[in-house]
């Protein structure tokens, strides 16, 4: 859980950097409350609840990544 809270992290900083944040809004508060959610489990040791939010807040980003054909 630990190294997808940190994965989606440096998501969330890629995606800024490309300015997708403004674009994408929305989506971006969604994976960013993922992230906060995450992070929260985290501390809790909720490894588990901690992944998961990790995982969709890393799966909104990559989606739209992927669509706009700039996946790193």
């Amino acid at each position: 859980a630990k190294k997808d809270v940190a994965m989606l992290a440096g998501r969330l900083n890629y995606f800024v950097s490309l300015g997708l944040d403004q674009v994408y809004s929305a989506s971006f508060d969604w994976a960013k409350r993922y992230y906060e959610d995450a992070k929260y489990y985290y501390e809790k040791k909720d490894y588990f609840t901690s992944f998961g939010c990790a995982n969709y807040g890393y799966g909104i980003l990559d989606g739209i990544l992927l669509a706009e054909q700039k996946y790193k």
